[in-house]
């Protein structure tokens, strides 16, 4: 049977590109340009507004009251993080209003409308496996990130510890055991095909943080 372990090991050695790419590891010891995580956070606003569209279409494939809950629950909590996330913007000089006006990067287009097309085409599967780097990604990524010697007045110490956190390390994991029960009973042919979709969402994440990078 798929899970979501056979996934990872599947998109390598794009998950570990993604992992440890250049943009977290800078983040990591506090040498990441200033404009560069600002230029990251402005996107990922954007983002956070593509992935609850991709949370309310969970709603719209749901085919009974408990996986209706799931999305539901799931857009609560992010809908919460937006709100957060811009207080968190402010304090580094990024104001609401900036965030309305900042124009969309190709990379965000490019990663968020896969992800709507994968689950305007496909069912509960395949939208929330193209969802899953993201939130198992950044899971990871605390996780690991928490585990080390922290950085004396590392600026991004507070984005570290968001994910590193247990409330998120618990909400990835329950993310995992609700995607690896929608895994059971998939042909092979289903199986290929969510592969394929978790392998380019991973890239898309590489390109996300290449960006940040880039300022592009």
């Amino acid at each position: 049977m798929l899970t979501v372990e056979n996934l990872i090991a599947q998109s390598q050695p794009y998950w570990d590109n993604y992992i440890h790419h250049s943009f977290v590891q800078q983040l990591s010891q506090g040498t990441l340009a200033k404009k560069c995580f600002q230029h990251y956070l402005q996107q990922d606003y954007l983002y956070l507004f593509q992935y609850s569209r991709a949370l309310s279409l969970g709603i719209f494939k749901a085919e009974n009251f408990a996986e209706i809950l799931i999305a539901h629950q799931a857009n609560e909590v992010l809908l919460k993080e937006t709100q957060l996330h811009v207080a968190f913007c402010k304090a580094w000089g990024i104001s609401e209003e900036t965030l309305h006006q900042v124009q969309e990067s190709t990379a965000c287009v490019a990663y968020t409308r896969y992800v709507l097309d994968c689950g305007m085409k496909g069912g509960l599967a395949e939208l929330y496996t193209a969802l899953a780097p993201c939130m198992l990604g950044y899971a990871e990524i605390g996780k690991i990130l928490s585990q080390q010697t922290p950085v004396a007045n590392n600026p991004y110490q507070q984005w570290i510890d968001t994910y590193g956190a247990e409330d998120f390390q618990q909400a990835a994991q329950q993310f995992m055991t609700m995607l690896n029960g929608l895994f059971i009973d998939l042909s092979h042919k289903q199986q290929q095909s969510l592969q394929h979709i978790f392998t380019t969402a991973t890239r898309m994440e590489i390109d996300f943080w290449q960006m940040g990078l880039d300022l592009s």
